[in-house]
C-alpha cells in the first residue's frame, strides 16, 4: 500500500517576492542605487524590464569605484531607456570623476523634462573650475523638494525672481561656500514652507575675511533650520523676512547679525549660540547689539530653547534694556559653562508671564573657575515668580551650592508654583532619601508646590 501523502507540503520553496504586484516591487527597487536595480533583469522575464518603471533614479559616479558606481554611458542609457516616462526623485552623487562633469548639465536638464519632483545633488567638481548650476533649475515648476550641496566651486544664482514656483522643501549643506549664490538663492521661493541650511562657513586658508550675507525672503515658510560652523567667522548677516514663520532653529558658533522681519507668526525658537564662551569671544565684535536684535526678532515667541551663557559675556553691557517676552511661556535654559546663571536671572526678568522653566547644567566647571559660577539672585523679583511660573525641572544636578540657592530661591517667592522636578545624578537610595528629605524642608511660599527627585543616569556631559 502506498504511505500516505501530506495534504500540504511545507518544504516546497515559495518564490513571495515575485508573488508581489509590479506597483510594491518597483517601490522596493527604489530605495537601491539604480545599478544594482538593473542587474535584477537577470532574475526572470517578469524582472527583464521591471527596473525602467522605478520612479526613482539613484546615481553615484564616483573615484574609486565601487558596486554602486555607475558610468557616465550607463545614466546616459538609463534616462535613454526609460524613454518619457515621469522621473519622481532625481538623486546625483558625483565625486572624484572631474572630467564627467560636463554631463551633469545634460542629467539634470532631462530630469527636469520627465516632471522631477524631488531632486537630490551632491556634487564635487574640479577645485579649480567653478561649476554653475543650469537656469532651467530654478525655473522648473514640477519640482517640489530640492537637496544641494554648496561650496565655493559651486555656483547657484536664481536667473530672477519668480524662480522655483512650486518648491516647499529646501535644504542646503553648505562647505566654504559662494558668498553670491548664499545670498541670492534663498530669496526666489515664493512657495517655500520648510528650509535647511546647514554646514561649514568657514573661509578658505589665505583668504582675506569672508563677508556673508544670508538672505532668506519666503512669504510661506513656516520652519527654518540654520545650523553653521565657521572658526573666526566676524562679517556674517543673516536676514529672514517670513511673515509666516512659526518655528525657528539656530545654531552656529560665531553669532551672525540676525534681522528678523515681520516674525510675528513666530511662537517657537530654539538658540544654541556657542561663541559666548568667554576665551572665544572675539573682542571687536558689539555682542550686546546682536543679542538685543536676535531677541528683538524672536519676541513674540511662546517656547524658547537657549543655550546659555548667551548673556554672561564679562565685556557685555548693554545700552538699554532687553525686549520683554509677554507671549513666552516655556523657556528651557542649557547652562554651558561657568558664570551662566547670569543668564537664567536675565531670562527671568524679561520673561513677565513664564508658566514653564526647564533648566540644565550639562558642562562641568573647572575647579578654579567655581568662584565664578555663583547664583546670584536678581536686584528686583522677577514678576513671573509671585504672578505665572506653575512648574519648574532641574536637570543635571549635582547638588553644588549654586544650584541649591537658585532652587531655593525660586521656592521661596514662587507663589504660584505647582510643582518642582530635580533629577539628579547617580544617587543612592540612602543619599537619595535624605536630599528628598532636605528639598521638602526647604521653605516655600506656595502650599501646594510639590518637589519630586529623580534620579538621572549619568551619560558623560
Amino acid at each position: 500500500m502506498a504511505s500516505n501523502s501530506k495534504p500540504h507540503q511545507a518544504c516546497i520553496d515559495e518564490d513571495r517576492i515575485s508573488g508581489l504586484p509590479d506597483e510594491v516591487l518597483c517601490h522596493i527597487l527604489s530605495f537601491l542605487y539604480t545599478i544594482t536595480a538593473v542587474k535584477t533583469c537577470v532574475l526572470s522575464h517578469r524582472w527583464k524590464n521591471l527596473w525602467a518603471s522605478v520612479p526613482n533614479l539613484k546615481l553615484l559616479i564616483c573615484s574609486p569605484k565601487s558596486d554602486s558606481t555607475c558610468s557616465p554611458g550607463f545614466v546616459d542609457r538609463v534616462l535613454t531607456s526609460r524613454g518619457s516616462s515621469r522621473i519622481h526623485r532625481f538623486h546625483l552623487n558625483l565625486y572624484g570623476a572631474h572630467k564627467y562633469f560636463s554631463h551633469v548639465d545634460e542629467w539634470i536638464c532631462t530630469a527636469i523634462t520627465r516632471n522631477v519632483v524631488e531632486l537630490h545633488l551632491l556634487l564635487f567638481p574640479n577645485p579649480w573650475q567653478r561649476y554653475e548650476l543650469p537656469r532651467t533649475l530654478f525655473m522648473c515648476k514640477t519640482l517640489v523638494i530640492l537637496k544641494l550641496r554648496l561650496q565655493f566651486d559651486i555656483v547657484a544664482i536664481p536667473p530672477n525672481s519668480d524662480c522655483f514656483p512650486n518648491l516647499k522643501f529646501l535644504h542646503v549643506s553648505v562647505c566654504f561656500p559662494d558668498a553670491d549664490s548664499m545670498k541670492k538663492l534663498f530669496s526666489c521661493c515664493p512657495a517655500l514652507e520648510d528650509l535647511i541650511i546647514d554646514g561649514n562657513v568657514e573661509k578658505i586658508p589665505g583668504d582675506a575675511d569672508l563677508v556673508l550675507r544670508l538672505n532668506v525672503s519666503a512669504p510661506k515658510l513656516k520652519i527654518l533650520q540654520i545650523s553653521l560652523m565657521g572658526s573666526w567667522m566676524r562679517n556674517v548677516s543673516i536676514t529672514v523676512n517670513a511673515p509666516q514663520l512659526e518655528t525657528l532653529d539656530l545654531m552656529e558658533n560665531f553669532f551672525a547679525t540676525y534681522s528678523l522681519k515681520n516674525a510675528k507668526a513666530l511662537s517657537k525658537a530654539k538658540v544654541d549660540v556657542q561663541v559666548y564662551r568667554r576665551y572665544h569671544a572675539d573682542p571687536g565684535i558689539d555682542y550686546a547689539h546682536r543679542t538685543h536684535r536676535l531677541f528683538a526678532g524672536i519676541i513674540n515667541v511662546k517656547s524658547l530653547s537657549l543655550a546659555a551663557p548667551i548673556l554672561t559675556n564679562p565685556c557685555l553691557e548693554f545700552q538699554g534694556p532687553l525686549p520683554k517676552f509677554y507671549n513666552l511661556n516655556h523657556l528651557e535654559v542649557r547652562l554651558k559653562t561657568c558664570s551662566s546663571w547670569k543668564s537664567l536671572t536675565k531670562l527671568l526678568e524679561i520673561s513677565p508671564n513664564l508658566e514653564n522653566l526647564v533648566f540644565e547644567n550639562n558642562i562641568k566647571c573647572h575647579a578654579d573657575h567655581d568662584k565664578n559660577d555663583q547664583w546670584c539672585q536678581p536686584e528686583t523679583l522677577p514678576i513671573c515668580l509671585f504672578s505665572s511660573l506653575k512648574t519648574v525641572c532641574v536637570r543635571g544636578f549635582r547638588w553644588h551650592s549654586d544650584e541649591m540657592e537658585a532652587v531655593k530661591y525660586m521656592l521661596k517667592h514662587g507663589e504660584a508654583l505647582n510643582k518642582v522636578t530635580v533629577y539628579a545624578r547617580n544617587i543612592s537610595a540612602e543619599k537619595q532619601m535624605e536630599w528628598q528629605q532636605e528639598f521638602v524642608d526647604f521653605p516655600r511660599v506656595s502650599k501646594t508646590c510639590q518637589i519630586e527627585l529623580v534620579e538621572l543616569i549619568d551619560r558623560g556631559f
